[in-house]
């Protein structure tokens, strides 16, 4: 996945990019993770679309949302979908242990025998922590959910579907300070490293997506599990 190699300077478009925001009220460093986030191009079969972001969670937040489709007889099949939200509170908050907020979900299509399986949940919760595993974060957490569906009415041909629910949250920590250990709650951000910091994790989030509905996988040794339909 490709990113922008350089941040935002001082006083350029970036902080436009944070919805419903004037330029002067965008904290320089969220504007450049907002910017680097928006130059991110998705893994080939991922899309991603801008969301509104929810403004009663911080003071300053940033969404967009992703999906795997492939073709279908009469029209696309969806194969799995997911949504993002950065958060930034600059005061910090205390159960985030910093300023900083991934809140994500991703949902995919599975095969009914797989859903079945007793390890699905720590399969599924293992797309992530891999993904993340060569990122600073804090505070992990989130929940695994096995869904069943059935059509009724005038969706009785959609007959039955299994899928897999993947919610989960951290709090991203900046690179290592050259004079000592990252830890939680040290806000050390800057406009230059939460460019690529920023994106970084929503590209982790995206290699969980793409590991989840079966797209070829871009981390070596992690476990996938297998589409429906094949």
């Amino acid at each position: 996945m490709n990113r922008h190699p350089h941040p935002p300077g001082a006083g350029r478009a970036a902080a436009s990019t944070a919805p419903g925001l004037a330029d002067d009220a965008v904290p320089e460093v969220f504007a450049a993770a907002v910017g680097g986030i928006s130059a991110l191009r998705p893994p080939a079969g991922i899309e991603f679309e801008p969301l509104p972001a929810p403004r009663r969670l911080a003071a300053h937040s940033h969404a967009l949302s992703a999906s795997v489709t492939e073709p279908g007889p009469e029209e696309e099949l969806e194969l799995g979908s997911g949504r993002f939200v950065l958060l930034y509170e600059p005061a910090g908050h205390e159960e985030w242990q910093g300023s900083w907020r991934c809140v994500t979900l991703l949902q995919a299509e599975i095969e009914a025998e797989i859903a079945q399986d007793p390890l699905l949940p720590e399969v599924t919760w293992s797309w992530l922590s891999e993904a993340l595993s060569e990122l600073g974060y804090a505070a992990l957490g989130g929940t695994v959910t096995r869904c069943a569906s059935a059509g009724f009415g005038e969706l009785a041909d959609q007959g039955m579907s299994t899928s897999v629910e993947l919610r989960a949250s951290w709090s991203p920590l900046p690179p290592e300070p050259a004079d000592g250990p990252r830890r939680p709650g040290n806000r050390m951000w800057t406009p230059a490293t939460a460019w690529p910091g920023l994106a970084a994790h929503v590209e982790a989030w995206s290699r969980c997506l793409a590991q989840a509905v079966g797209l070829p996988p871009e981390l070596a040794g992690v476990a996938r599990l297998p589409r429906v339909g094949g």
